[in-house]
């Protein structure tokens, strides 16, 4: 009993699911407004798409880098699919090529790190850039107002509901549990473990590790471009304010929910932990009235402490194996 309160007690992933929990009881007898169905279904239209980039975001982190141009990849397949249906692009060509878009953003990102030897905060800020800008010359004069969908096959993908939960949340739990199952149980996901926790000792017993990064960056390009076409649905409209600071809560979810940033850690239930936490923790501020320059504050200094005992567990766990 004792062992197993040990492991419970260490674990990240039961740690974060009791602080949701309790801030789900704090909220739920704080507010009416909590368990309003709006609420509950505005909460997880935000889950699902941050959920999604999260599972790419946290197969990076595992395997030691990390990609900040993702909330770009997200608004500018958004703002493509968007374009090609309005010039009468059938729903699924347009889809097809944002999610190429994804696809080839997230490997050219692997590019540049794996092969390039570029740092991933470079690569990927210059990404991010590239991506802004991508969407400007896209939307031209639709910059204030984006630009509108009508198709109804298109639509349903964020505003339909099956069984009384919205599609783009079924098709988040698809790809968690796919995921899940790829770094649990294939040879091809304890690489990542393997590659994030010694990348150099990765490459010397053979593992081709610039083709596992190369791998990653492109899922995860693809999840972002997944994500941006369901926001787009979602909404009924291109916006180029889509995707803006995704990045930063997709990061911030996987190291609550028990990623490192030096690598080697992480789940994919953690990072939807994560997710669903800090979902919470915005809903409580939308709740309190809390206005957006404080929000920004705190997640920040969230952010700081959770980097800050990331970095001093990762100098404790080198010190005890003798590595400094």
């Amino acid at each position: 009993m004792k062992k197993l309160l040990t492991q419970v007690i260490r674990s990240k992933e039961i740690t974060v699911l009791i602080l949701i929990i309790i801030l789900i009881l704090i909220l739920s007898f704080g507010s009416d407004v909590f368990l309003n169905i709006t609420n509950f279904e505005s909460m997880q239209a935000s889950i699902a798409p941050n959920a999604i980039i999260a599972v790419g975001m946290m197969i990076l982190l595992i395997s030691g880098v990390f990609d900040l141009s993702v909330g770009s990849v997200m608004g500018v397949t958004g703002a493509i699919v968007s374009l090609l249906m309005a010039a009468g692009l059938g729903v699924i060509p347009s889809i097809v090529a944002g999610l190429c878009v994804g696809l080839g953003f997230g490997f050219f990102n692997g590019f540049l790190v794996a092969f390039g030897g570029v740092n991933p905060l470079i690569a990927t800020i210059g990404t991010l850039y590239i991506g802004r800008g991508l969407m400007r010359a896209i939307m031209r004069g639709e910059l204030r107002h984006g630009i509108p969908i009508k198709h109804e096959s298109f639509l349903i993908l964020g505003q339909g509901k099956t069984f009384g939960v919205y599609n783009m949340f079924w098709i988040m739990l698809v790809i968690i549990i796919l995921a899940q199952f790829l770094i649990v149980r294939t040879y091809r996901g304890r690489q990542l473990f393997y590659v994030g926790g010694n990348y150099e000792a990765s490459r010397l017993v053979g593992i081709k590790v610039k083709r596992v990064r190369m791998l990653t960056f492109g899922l995860s390009g693809l999840l972002a471009a997944v994500a941006g076409i369901l926001s787009t649905s979602r909404f009924g409209i291109s916006s180029l304010y889509l995707g803006v600071n995704v990045h930063l809560q997709v990061i911030i979810s996987c190291l609550i929910g028990g990623a490192s940033i030096s690598g080697g850690q992480g789940s994919i239930i953690g990072a939807l932990l994560g997710v669903i936490f800090l979902t919470l923790i915005v809903s409580a501020f939308n709740i309190l009235e809390i206005g957006m320059s404080w929000q920004n504050i705190i997640v920040g200094i969230i952010l700081i402490f959770i980097v800050s005992v990331d970095a001093y567990l990762v100098t404790r766990r080198r010190r005890t194996l003798g590595e400094i």
